[in-house]
């Protein structure tokens, strides 16, 4: 099975790894103190006071592609990679781009595990996961798969994650089939693999609830999201920091790619959501919000009927109907859902409700346009950070007292 780095579930959601880019960009992570790290990213970068932080978490932080060492001995440093730099910039990289790239370029063995050799027989285990998902929502009617699930089928197989949409249908199958197979690893195993795939459930139209995978996409959208997912292959380079700079290289035009569109699944219009214009963020963040599996899901667990901004009770006004309520994602348009351990043990997951608001149709417009004028008038694409995505949100609901009560 692949290796993975259990226990750092929050280092691994996308505002974080924006925070640590930022970071990243101005100080050398392997050098920087517990304090200096923690003071300037918000994470703890918690651990024993024998390890230093670069210790602890290099291989995070060089799997996610963020940073890779360079120069000789005690002058070695860490050098930010191109994701880096584009991760640090508000809007250059949505939730989605981000990790399908981490996808199609993760493999095992990975470049940030001292075993990797530049001859190994490579295997895409997150891209055999994410084809896993999209191949059995474009052929079933029940679009869920279990992590187990998932990480059986990828041992069963043997799939490499760059076979055709009729070897990926051909496999498709149940936990029933292939969870007792995962089951059987040893314990450590089984929880590196689970955590990784935790992970992209932050792609917007994914959401995990325990065990469970849900996917939100129309059967064409989840079979054109399968053909543009391939191996990032290529001539490895010699050396395990050579190889994450040359992967995380070839991210730079792949950054300004905007073809995560899933046309069939969301309106692709943003303007139709309140928004003046349409970006990738934008579409991102509707995405999420039009989630429907994910919307079921908050409303099974939250089932209020009144908007949280204005107040109003749907339920009451509108009898007839059976919610008319929107979900408003409260972090940056180009942030996915968090995903969030469950107890102490960290086996298990689900994507958090606590960055989710219902509101009516009328006040999700309008939050969108205050939201464009917000970034207009900063001069930015996006909020830089979930603090500013959240201040301006409760900025709008203010504003909207004090029209109501002037």
């Amino acid at each position: 099975m692949w290796h993975w780095d259990q226990g750092h579930l929050a280092y691994f959601q996308f505002d974080a790894l924006r925070q640590i880019s930022v970071f990243a960009m101005n100080h050398d992570l392997r050098a920087a103190s517990r304090q200096e790290i923690a003071a300037g990213t918000g994470l703890s970068f918690a651990g024993p006071y024998t390890h230093t932080p670069w210790r602890q978490y290099s291989r995070a932080l060089k799997r996610c592609l963020l940073v890779s060492e360079v120069g000789p001995g005690i002058r070695t440093i860490a050098v930010p990679t191109p994701v880096a730099e584009l991760l640090s910039r508000p809007g250059s990289i949505t939730c989605d781009e981000y990790f399908h790239f981490l996808a199609r370029t993760f493999t095992e063995p990975s470049p940030a595990m001292e075993s990797w050799d530049p001859n190994a027989q490579f295997r895409y285990p997150l891209l055999f996961a994410l084809k896993y998902l999209l191949a059995k929502r474009a052929i079933s009617p029940i679009p869920v798969s279990t992590l187990d699930e998932i990480i059986g089928a990828y041992r069963q197989t043997g799939f490499t994650g760059d076979e055709d949409d009729a070897s990926f249908i051909g496999v498709v199958g149940t936990d029933e089939i292939y969870g007792e197979m995962c089951r059987s690893l040893p314990k450590d195993s089984r929880r590196q693999a689970r955590e990784s795939l935790q992970v992209i459930c932050q792609i917007s139209y994914l959401h995990l609830e325990s065990s469970n995978v849900i996917v939100s996409l129309d059967p064409e959208d989840a079979q054109a999201v399968f053909a543009d997912l391939a191996p990032v292959g290529g001539p490895r380079a010699a050396d395990r920091e050579s190889e994450i700079r040359r992967l995380a290289d070839l991210f730079r035009d792949g950054a300004t790619e905007d073809f995560f569109d899933y046309p069939n699944t969301v309106i692709n219009d943003a303007v139709l959501s309140g928004f003046l214009e349409g970006s990738k963020v934008k579409r991102t963040h509707i995405t999420i919000e039009r989630n429907q599996g994910l919307r079921a899901a908050f409303f099974a667990v939250r089932p209020t009927a009144l908007c949280d901004v204005c107040a109003l009770d749907t339920a009451a006004t509108y009898p007839w109907a059976v919610r008319v309520l929107d979900l408003h994602h409260l972090l940056p348009l180009s942030s996915g859902t968090r995903v969030v351990s469950l107890g102490t043990s960290g086996r298990l997951a689900r994507t958090t409700f606590d960055d989710l608001v219902p509101v009516c149709p009328s006040c999700h417009r309008a939050i969108h346009w205050f939201y464009d004028s917000w970034l207009s008038n900063s001069g930015l694409s996006d909020f830089p950070n979930e603090i500013c995505a959240r201040d301006a949100y409760r900025d709008l609901k203010a504003e909207f007292h004090g029209a109501i009560h002037a």
